[in-house]
Formats: C-alpha cells, sequence, structure tokens
C-alpha cells in the first residue's frame, strides 16, 4: 500500500508545522513524528478509522487537535486528502476534494 497526499493537504501540513515551530513552543518535531506515526498506522489498517462521509476516513493524531483526512482513490493506493485543524468547521476540506 502507498500512500500519497494531495497539494491541499501538503499545504496545510507545512502550516501547521509552521505554526507548531513557534519561539518557545518546541513542537514542531512532535508533531511531524506523529503525522509520520498516523501514516504509518494508515497504511497498515486503512479502514479502521472513524468514517467522515462516502470513502473518506479521519485519523486523529495523538496530543495534537488535527487528523488526517483519507481515502482509497484506488487498490493500492491511500490519499491523504487534508490535515485538519480540529476546531475548524467540520466540513471546511470538502471543497478541495468533491
Amino acid at each position: 500500500m502507498r500512500l500519497t497526499c494531495t497539494r491541499e493537504a501538503m499545504e496545510e501540513l507545512a502550516h501547521a508545522v509552521k505554526h507548531c515551530r513557534a519561539p518557545g513552543d518546541g513542537l514542531g518535531g512532535a508533531f511531524f513524528q506523529r503525522i509520520e506515526a498516523a501514516g504509518e498506522e494508515i497504511i497498515t489498517w486503512p479502514e479502521a478509522w472513524r468514517s467522515v462521509g462516502g470513502p473518506y476516513r479521519r485519523r486523529r493524531l495523538k496530543r495534537f487537535p488535527c487528523g488526517l483526512i483519507h481515502h482509497q482513490p484506488e487498490p493500492g493506493w491511500l490519499e491523504v486528502a487534508a490535515v485538519m485543524h480540529l476546531h475548524r468547521g467540520p466540513d471546511y476540506w470538502r471543497g478541495g476534494v468533491e
């Protein structure tokens, strides 16, 4: 199984890492490690996470208010459609994927 990200998800990830690297908090590295671990878990158990409509599922991150919205567009491939901040509107990410 291979994992890829949409352009929008990559932009959200870059923004979130930049935000976590604000002076004094030192959370950028920890956040990125959680993203990597979540990606590996999605590859291992792609259907284990809560459905958020249609083929999309959300894998919440531990310690951070974010989730990875993912789906399987074709056999052998998984795609992260959004790196969703959980304090935003729950369906904001749909504008870029549907």
